[in-house]
This record gives structure tokens, C-alpha cells and sequence, in this order.
């Protein structure tokens, strides 16, 4: 049985002079019944220790609305304030559920000091108010906004968020789309192998090359930021050098965020078990951000993630001290891998084999054994048997996939 997921699509908008002025209006409305609110929240902290969430907030709004310096609170949609109050108490709850992981929430910058870079609200799609129509986005009290609809919405808008972004507006839609029904049997499996030489190496030897982007952008970066830093800040110089540096960095961004599309739609069309090593990105980073920031790891993972749920395949990620690297994949011996060494010779049964097929083959391996210990998978050697052994089991595991012990065997070899 199906279910649906919820994505996000994003779009070029190509408002009007009058129409992006009431863009930008809106996003300093937005900012403004933030600020409102949390310095509100803060004052009621103040006086009897309690915090304000959504209720109170949304109840706030509506008896703002009748004093006459607050009558901006009018022009603006409802249900786009009433969304920035969901926002802030979602910011509250995060901070008092997990403080070690949240900060408690921030005022947001004045339009003098954010220059209108990363501007954003959000509308709601009450009774359909937020369509496409004719080409073009309807958006409430704003209009009807030219939009490039370079592919089609695959489902049923929720909300949209309009932000300006490097010199353009943008549309961004969460969408509901409906999900395959999960494979029943697993004919193919890799395990991934994440560095940052070879951006993927599977098990089977599907390799794909790091084209290191920011590296390649990295000279026009520095003269652009050299530029900026002689421009008196604040200037129409300064903020053109600002501006052609916020296009090179969003040029980065989208050269790896396709390439890293293009590689997980790739795996999750041709594979049906997926297995990946649950790296810790966050730690990584603190030796060489750079490096790690610029091969999308964490992003490729979640593409993965994803695109298998949305496919019907499925998706593993291996316990992080697992020994991949160390392993020998045909022997099991362990021993001690340097950063330098790219060959794996192992110092037991002599075989030599590149490294990172070496540990995309024990993560595949690793993977496989993690999710039939757990129920997830069942495994058979004879398929002739394997009807038999589910109808034993079939309150437990008759709805799991199934997987082959000689489909791994098949394509290690």
C-alpha cells in the first residue's frame, strides 16, 4: 500500500516592480511579528516564568490588529502571520526539548543590516489560495506572480515559501507525493564507500569522480572577496561585490547539489538495497571543513534517504565503528589503514584490492547482516525452501523484504 511523502520543489519568480516591492514588504511584516512575539515571549518569561506559544501568540495577533500603530498587521495574510507564530513556537519547543542541540531563538535583523539577502515568508494553501494559474503563482494579497515552471508539481501544494535569494525571487513548495509500495525481493544491493578522491565507490565498482567545485571556484572567490573587503561597507560598490559573491556561492551550491542528485537517482533506480557508513559529518569537519563541506556527504546520505523511501527501496546506514576500512573483505583480518594508503594488501591471505572497494564491500556486507539480525530482511539459501519458512513466520516477517544469501556472493565476485 502506498503512503505519501512530503518534498520540496523550488522555482524562479519574475515579479513585477510593484509586485516584488510587496514581496519585500511582506518579508519585513514577517520579520517584524517575529521579533513582536519573541520579545514578547521574553517579557512574559520575565514577569511569571512562562513562556508564550502558539495559542497565546495567535491569540495576540487578532488584538494587535485593533490598536492603529499596528494596523500593517492588516495587509499582510492571515495565515503567513499566524505561520510565523507556528514557527517561533516550534524554535521554543526545540530549545525545551533538547537544549544542548537548539539555541533559544534570535531577532532577526533589521532590513538596513540584512540588505535583503535571504528575505523570506511563508504562505499556507487554506482553500487553495496558493494555485498555479495561467503560467503564473497565485500568492494572497500579493497577486498573480509570473513563475518559470521549468518541471511539472508532481502533487498537492501545502505551503509555499517565497525568499529572495542572490537577486532573484524564489518559490519554494512542500509538496505531498505519493510513495511507491516497498520491493518484496531484493535483486540488487551496494554498499557505498563516501571520501573525498572518488565521491562514491560501491561494492560492485560504480565509481564516481569528486569534482570539487568550490575548489574550482575557489580563485574567482578570493578576488571577489579581496574586492569586497576594499569596498566601503554599506556602498552601491559594496553591495555589487556582495552581490556577485552571493551568485558564486549559490553557483557552487547548485552544481553539487545536481551533481548529488544525479548520483542518488542513479543508485536508487538501479539498486534495491542501498548501504551507506553512518559517518559523523559534524565531527569530520573540525579537520578539514573544506573538504568535507565540499564533497556533500551528509546531503548525498539524505538524498539517499529519501528517493529510496519515495522508490520503494530501501535504505540502510551501518553503525559508524563499524571496521569497514580496517576489514579485509575476503578474509576478515583486521589491521591498521593509514589516510595515505589507497590499496588495502591485506597482511593475512595477501590479497590487494583499491581501499574503498575494499570497505564498500564490508559495508554491503555489514548492512546486510545489521538488518536480517533485526528482522528487516530474510534470508534464504534455496529459493524453493523459502515459501516454507515465511509461512512459519509470517506474523513477524511476512511483510518484509526478502533477500538472497547468493545475490551478494554474485556481485562481490
Amino acid at each position: 500500500m502506498s503512503s505519501e511523502k512530503t518534498l520540496r520543489y523550488n522555482y524562479r519568480l519574475k515579479p513585477t516592480q510593484e509586485q516584488a516591492d510587496m514581496l519585500v514588504l511582506f518579508s519585513a511584516y514577517a520579520r517584524g511579528i517575529w521579533n513582536l512575539l519573541l520579545s514578547e515571549t521574553e517579557r512574559r518569561y520575565r514577569y511569571d516564568k512562562k513562556f508564550l506559544f502558539y495559542k497565546d501568540m495567535a491569540a495576540l495577533l487578532k488584538e494587535l490588529k485593533t490598536f492603529e500603530e499596528f494596523a500593517w498587521l492588516k495587509s499582510m495574510d492571515s495565515a503567513a502571520a499566524q505561520q510565523v507564530a507556528r514557527d517561533l513556537d516550534q524554535a521554543l519547543r526545540n530549545k525545551i526539548s533538547n537544549s544542548k542541540h537548539y539555541g533559544f531563538p534570535q531577532f532577526k535583523p533589521s532590513y538596513q543590516r540584512k540588505k535583503l539577502h535571504a528575505d523570506s515568508f511563508r504562505a499556507v494553501n487554506n482553500n487553495n489560495c496558493v494555485r498555479i494559474e495561467n503560467g503564473c503563482l497565485k500568492v494572497p494579497k500579493v497577486g498573480l506572480v509570473p513563475i518559470k515552471l521549468h518541471r511539472k508539481i508532481p502533487g498537492k501544494i501545502t505551503t509555499v515559501t517565497i525568499q529572495y535569494e542572490a537577486g532573484h525571487w524564489y518559490a519554494s513548495f512542500v509538496v505531498k507525493v505519493p510513495a511507491a509500495a516497498p520491493v518484496e525481493h531484493i535483486e540488487r544491493s551496494i554498499g557505498l564507500d563516501l571520501n573525498s578522491q572518488q565521491l562514491v565507490v560501491g561494492s560492485d565498482g560504480f565509481t564516481v569522480l569528486n569534482p570539487k567545485h568550490l575548489a574550482q571556484s575557489e580563485a574567482r572567490l578570493k578576488r571577489i572577496q579581496r574586492q569586497l573587503s576594499r569596498r566601503k561597507k554599506g556602498s552601491t560598490r559594496w553591495r555589487k561585490s556582495k552581490l556577485k559573491l552571493q551568485k558564486i556561492h549559490q553557483t557552487i551550491a547548485r552544481q553539487r547539489q545536481d551533481l548529488l542528485h544525479q548520483i542518488s537517482n542513479q543508485i536508487t533506480n538501479d539498486y534495491d538495497l542501498i548501504v551507506v557508513e553512518g559517518l559523523n559529518v559534524k565531527g569530520m569537519q573540525q579537520w578539514n571543513g573544506r573538504m568535507v563541506g565540499d564533497a556533500g556527504w551528509a546531503m548525498l546520505a539524505q538524498h539517499l534517504a529519501y528517493k529510496s523511501e519515495l522508490k520503494g527501496k530501501l535504505f540502510h546506514a551501518i553503525n559508524r565503528f563499524a571496521p569497514t576500512t580496517k576489514e579485509c573483505c575476503e578474509c576478515g583480518h583486521l589491521q591498521h589503514v593509514r589516510l595515505d594508503e589507497r590499496v588495502y594488501k591485506c597482511g593475512e591471505c595477501r590479497a590487494v584490492r583499491p581501499r574503498d572497494w575494499n570497505s564498500g564491500i564490508n559495508i554491503q556486507r555489514t548492512g546486510i547482516e545489521e538488518l536480517c539480525a533485526s528482522g528487516t530482511l530474510v534470508r534464504w539459501d534455496n529459493p524453493a525452501t523459502a515459501r516454507k519458512k515465511l509461512a512459519d513466520q509470517t506474523k513477524v516477517l511476512g511483510d518484509q523484504p526478502k533477500f538472497a544469501r547468493g545475490t551478494a556472493q554474485r556481485e562481490a565476485a
